[in-house]
């Protein structure tokens, strides 16, 4: 399997408290450690929150995207990796990533995470003053959000972003 070398700097993540951090889920930040070497899934542009997000895909979650599977299997993790934007000042008509802003990750488990179709939802919010990351939500409930948001596309295995394949 070819590789594209991902670009993405996760900014504070350098440190191994933020890999420990755990959401309400469950889920560790670690989870995605070596993110590095994963696959460029898409680029989306969120219009409503000013922001760039690259999604990301680990082997198993590619391999499915490549073979067409109607369902991800077990073990695959798709990441999504925002930031601001601003002007690319050689070239204004352009937008570039400014500031990482969160880092939210799904993991098909269907062991684990059965009340959400078996996905497990986490999200890490960067602060850019404390240069740290931070757990979003309190409980589990929180990232009912998460899975209440994604069954818009159930038919696609609860997943939004289709794989950007090449030509």
């Amino acid at each position: 399997m070819k590789r594209f070398a991902v670009a993405l700097s996760l900014g504070a993540v350098a440190f191994a408290s933020d890999w420990e951090l755990e959401a309400p889920t469950g889920l560790k930040f670690g989870v995605i450690k070596g993110y590095e070497d994963w696959h460029v899934v898409a680029t989306h542009f969120r219009t409503d929150k000013n922001e760039l997000r690259y999604i990301i895909g680990n082997d198993i979650a590619v391999e499915a995207y490549r073979k067409g599977m109607k369902e991800f299997p077990k073990g695959a993790i798709l990441v999504k990796i925002g930031y601001s934007v601003k002007k690319n000042p050689a070239f204004p008509a352009s937008v570039e990533p400014d500031v990482i802003q969160r880092v939210e990750f799904m993991i098909k488990d269907p062991d684990r995470f059965k009340e959400t179709a078996g996905w497990g939802f986490a999200r890490f919010v960067y602060d850019q003053k404390s240069g740290k990351y931070k757990v979003f939500g309190k409980s589990a409930k929180d990232y009912m959000q998460c899975f209440t948001c994604h069954q818009a596309v159930k038919e696609k295995d609860y997943v939004f972003t289709d794989y950007v394949r090449r030509k």
